[in-house]
């Protein structure tokens, strides 16, 4: 709970607002992990608050083959084979704990974004989980291992600022004795290099009506990697205004990568932290083929000034885009060419 108090007084908010969200954060990390696949948009196990992250960079090429096969079950197994190759690479970065293993297999990323994937397996051969709990994703109304982490933070090296993140536990292959976890995080400044300290604790299952979680397996593992991501992506031109719930705001940029879309906006004269400046921000993509992705849904951070307030929404999508395949984007009122 320290942790999270902590990281919400880095951004400005009313005593009584940090109390609020952290009270929600505690209440999402306890719920239960919601529909994730194939439909990751409908169902990530979200925690969409602000939140202090770091990542760095210095890294390599991977090979695709890797890449794209430990993202199958995220983005498909028909994502976009070069853009992916050019975004992802793969990590390996593993360490052990009580005869279990956790790798860092692959990661994607952008300008603002990233998306990795790891692999927790016994090192005696034996399966992390029985039959009865692969079963329970089988659920509709869940789809992902009713599993979480005691703890699991990615520790900053001299980023502040705000992060909104989903992470869920899923099986990619049934026939062998391993399982995965997945973390997709967006962060509100531009990632930057550095050296990223993943930290997690003790493996944790939930009930049949997730009310309550016992230790599944006791350990403590640490994995350090670097971040290398080809900047991918594209700034749109903006500067536009327009209406938001009756307030006036200016559109400061709009970020679009194969990965992800990060829009920047100002709401002016609305600093009172009890309004919420994301949720009514309609988003959408629309196509060269004329259909449309609404985007609406995506979450954000915020940081209320007395005279303004400044917002991230972003969201990671779905598939990986091919970028040439976009037409333009729709903030609010105001539409956007990407093919300019």
């Amino acid at each position: 709970m320290k942790r999270y108090h902590d990281t919400m007084d880095q951004l400005r908010f009313t005593p009584e607002q940090k109390e609020d969200m952290v009270d929600r954060l505690m209440a999402a990390e306890a719920a239960a992990p919601r529909r994730v696949l194939p439909l990751r948009r409908l169902a990530a196990v979200g925690v969409a608050a602000a939140l202090v992250l770091s990542l760095g960079a210095a890294g390599a090429t991977g090979a695709l083959g890797d890449v794209g096969a430990a993202f199958s079950a995220i983005f498909g197994s028909s994502a976009q084979a070069e853009v992916i190759d050019r975004i992802g690479y793969p990590v390996g970065a593993s360490d052990t704990d009580n005869g279990i293993t956790i790798t860092a297999d692959a990661i994607v990323g952008d300008t603002y974004s990233y998306a990795v994937v790891y692999t927790i397996q016994r090192e005696d051969g034996k399966a992390l989980v029985g039959d009865d709990i692969l079963a329970r994703a089988a659920n509709p109304e869940t789809e992902a291992l009713p599993l979480s982490f005691q703890f699991h933070d990615t520790t900053p090296r001299g980023y502040k600022g705000g992060s909104h993140a989903s992470s869920w536990f899923y099986d990619a292959d049934p026939a062998d004795n391993a399982i995965q976890f997945v973390e997709l995080r967006t962060q509100s400044a531009p990632i930057e290099p550095g050296e990223v300290t993943v930290q997690l604790r003790d493996l944790e299952l939930y009930n049949e009506d997730y009310t309550a979680r016992t230790t599944l397996a006791k350990g403590s593992w640490t994995l350090k990697f670097h971040l290398d991501f080809e900047n991918s992506s594209r700034v749109l031109p903006c500067g536009q205004t327009f209406r938001l719930d009756g307030a006036e705001a200016v559109l400061n940029t709009v970020t679009l990568s194969p990965l992800s879309i990060q829009v920047d906006y100002t709401v002016c004269g609305e600093g009172d932290p009890s309004l919420d400046w994301i949720e009514p921000l309609s988003l959408s993509l629309t196509y060269t083929d004329g259909t449309t992705l609404d985007l609406s849904h995506a979450g954000g951070t915020s940081a209320y000034g007395e005279d303004a307030v400044n917002c991230q929404k972003s969201i990671i999508f779905d598939q990986i885009l091919a970028l040439d395949e976009v037409a333009f984007v729709t903030v609010g009122n105001v539409v956007i060419s990407v093919t300019q």
